[in-house]
C-alpha cells in the first residue's frame, strides 16, 4: 500500500485524492505511518520531490492546451508552480541572491558619505542645523514638529 501511495504521489496526484479511494487508508493514517515508519517517511519524501517534476510536466501540458481559457490556464499553472517550488525549492523555487557582507552583517546595509571639504560656511551651518534637529527629534528626519534651531 505504501508503494501505491508513493507511486500515485510521484505521478502528481494529491494525497487527499489518493486517500479518498475506498481501498486506501485515511490521510490521518498515512500521517501516523510517516511518524512511525522511517522507511516509509523516506519513500514518501522522495515521492513528494518527484511529484514536483510531475507538476512541472503538467505546466507544459496546460500551457499547450488550446481548449482552456487563458485565465483558467494561469490559475492552474500558478498553483502547480507554487507547489513545485515548495516541494523542490532548489529546482523550482524563486531564486533570491543576497550579495555582500559576511555572517555578522544585516542582510542589507545602507550608508552614505559626503565630501564636505568644498562646502561653504553657510552650507555647513544648514547641515549642522539639520543634524541637530534630527538628533533632538529622535531621528525623525521628516521635519514635522521639529523647530529649526
Amino acid at each position: 500500500m505504501a508503494d501505491a501511495i508513493c507511486e500515485r504521489l510521484a505521478d502528481g496526484e494529491s494525497l487527499r485524492s489518493i486517500c479518498s479511494d475506498d481501498e486506501m487508508p485515511a490521510k490521518s493514517t498515512v500521517f501516523k505511518w510517516l511518524g512511525l515508519i522511517p522507511a516509509f517517511a523516506d519513500q514518501y519524501a522522495r515521492a513528494r520531490e518527484t511529484q514536483a517534476d510531475s507538476l512541472a510536466d503538467d505546466i507544459v501540458d496546460i500551457a499547450d492546451n488550446k481548449a482552456l481559457e487563458p485565465n483558467d490556464k494561469r490559475v492552474r499553472i500558478d498553483a502547480r508552480k507554487w507547489l513545485a517550488g515548495k516541494l523542490r525549492p532548489k529546482a523550482y523555487g524563486d531564486k533570491v541572491a543576497v550579495v555582500g557582507g559576511d555572517k555578522t552583517d544585516a542582510p542589507i546595509r545602507h550608508s552614505h558619505s559626503f565630501d564636505l571639504s568644498a562646502a561653504s560656511d553657510e552650507e555647513l551651518d544648514v547641515i549642522e542645523r539639520f543634524i541637530r534637529r534630527s538628533a533632538n527629534a529622535g531621528g525623525d528626519q521628516g521635519g514635522e514638529g521639529a523647530t529649526e534651531g
